[in-house]
């Protein structure tokens, strides 16, 4: 069954939704909300998107606007904007004889949404409107569904009714035949707004069931209580789950904060990580300029860099700009930061010291980053598994156990793995160059360096090989 199709109300544009006096926010965290829905909703798989507005002016405007963004551009995405005088031809031609989806221009929600409401599409011929708990004191809800003890069944539309009361979340699966009497209802108002009326006369409560969105987050921003709402989840889903520990529960609440901000101005991915790299070459200027002052505010750089590296992916993930040449600008940015710095570090304390066996250490773990970084490169290019030390990371994590792992150098390699972790190491350095232990610090380093630069020579090409063999096997 086709589900890749949608009509996508956008008469709430610049309106003020009945009961509120408040006019709700047309763009939220950089992206303008109609936008945002029909970008989310291609994460779920749709692919044609039925745009009905007011008038042909405002259907026109918004077509330019959308056929001038590469995001909009993708050969199986469809777009058509049809305004209230054209829905009675909409119908009469059969663009939509199947299921749709129908959404708000202004609703906010997770992927699953759609998602886990197909899984429970209860047919051809009934309905299934999306929902979420009425919640007491909270401002800028959607018109009142009444559902029986079980959540599923809806008994009534509207609040006088008796019932379990919900709120509709602004998405819902629909029928062919419901677009007909929803061009009805809206042609006879003379407006686009699924409001309680017109789903009272659109949807039947016998032939229409309720789906709880449960956890998933899904509602229309129709104020500024519910803009914040939906500013808080998608900060929330700018996360990613592989954040090691001082991510999760430091670096990302600062990042989110300059995120926020960055994306109000309009600042882009790209534009981010210029910036990142500036600051983790700055810091590795300073910390080549020797002196405890220099060394400290170099490593201060060095964390700040770090903790900022992870704006640029949270503004394109936010703002739908995810490309491939900004992950590569990503990596090689930390790349050329992790080298830089580390490559300085020796400098200022040769500097600081006149003791020439900075210098000579700091050589070799010169030579050996690079040939780390070397092996790091083909592997990645190799394996297929992403030009990221996140991903490489990971893979080590899971290794110990696997066959051909299973000693004891594997086992320990599996544990202390986390710590190359951006975020991990960035904040250590900065903390023993604060503590006055660069020296220490260096000493570690030339140490670990050598190690790490073999370890994943051999762990690569076992890697490799592993993968070949089960090639074979399939």
């Amino acid at each position: 069954m086709r589900l890749d199709r949608s009509v996508v109300l956008t008469g709430r544009r610049g309106e003020i939704p009945s009961g509120i006096k408040e006019v709700p926010p047309r763009t939220i965290l950089g992206l303008p909300m109609l936008e945002r829905t029909i970008l989310t909703a291609s994460q779920a798989g749709v692919r044609e998107f039925i745009l009905i507005g007011a008038d042909a002016e405002s259907g026109k405007a918004i077509l330019a606007s959308l056929g001038e963004d590469k995001r909009f551009q993708e050969k199986d995405k469809r777009l058509e904007y049809v305004p209230l005088s054209g829905l009675t031809d909409l119908v009469r031609r059969g663009a939509l004889r199947g299921r749709f989806w129908l959404m708000d221009g202004d609703v906010v929600f997770a992927p699953a949404v759609l998602e886990k409401a197909a899984q429970a599409d209860p047919g051809e011929d009934q309905d299934l409107l999306v929902v979420h708990s009425l919640e007491e004191g909270r401002p800028g809800q959607q018109p009142t569904i009444k559902t029986a003890d079980d959540g599923r069944t809806i008994t009534a539309f509207g609040g006088d009714a008796g019932g379990r009361a919900v709120s509709f979340a602004g998405a819902g699966l629909c029928s062919g035949e419901t677009l007909t009497r929803l061009a009805g209802a809206f042609t006879k108002r003379g407006s686009v707004r699924l409001d309680a009326d017109v789903m009272k006369e659109t949807f039947d409560p016998a032939r229409t069931v309720a789906f709880d969105a449960g956890p998933d987050f899904c509602e229309t921003v129709a104020s500024k209580a519910s803009a914040k709402r939906a500013e808080r989840y998608l900060l929330g889903t700018a996360r990613k789950p592989t954040d090691g520990f001082f991510s999760r529960n430091f670096n990302r609440y600062v990042s989110t904060f300059l995120t926020r901000h960055l994306l109000k101005i309009n600042v882009s991915p790209m534009e981010i990580s210029v910036v990142v790299l500036f600051v983790g070459l700055l810091s590795g200027w300073f910390e080549g300029r020797g002196g405890y002052r220099n060394a400290v505010l170099g490593a201060f750089l060095f964390e700040l860099a770090s903790i900022i590296d992870g704006c640029d992916g949270e503004n394109a993930r936010l703002t739908f700009r995810s490309s491939k040449l900004g992950s590569r600008l990503d990596v090689t940015s930390d790349a050329l930061t992790f080298v830089f710095f580390f490559m300085n570090l020796p400098i200022g304390l040769y500097r600081s010291t006149w003791n020439n066996l900075w210098l000579i250490l700091g050589g070799l773990c010169l030579l050996s980053m690079i040939l780390f970084y070397v092996q790091f490169s083909i592997y990645t290019q190799r394996s297929g598994i992403g030009n990221n030390i996140v991903a490489v990371v990971k893979d080590i994590e899971k290794s110990a156990g696997r066959p051909g792992f299973t000693g004891k150098i594997d086992w320990i390699a599996s544990k202390i793995a986390p710590i190359y972790r951006r975020d991990f190491f960035a904040t250590w350095v900065f903390l023993f160059i604060l503590f006055g232990a660069a020296k220490v610090f260096m000493g570690i380093l030339v140490v670990v360096t050598p190690v790490e630069a073999v370890y994943m020579f051999f762990y690569s090409r076992r890697r490799l090989r592993q993968e070949k063999i089960a090639e074979v096997e399939v």
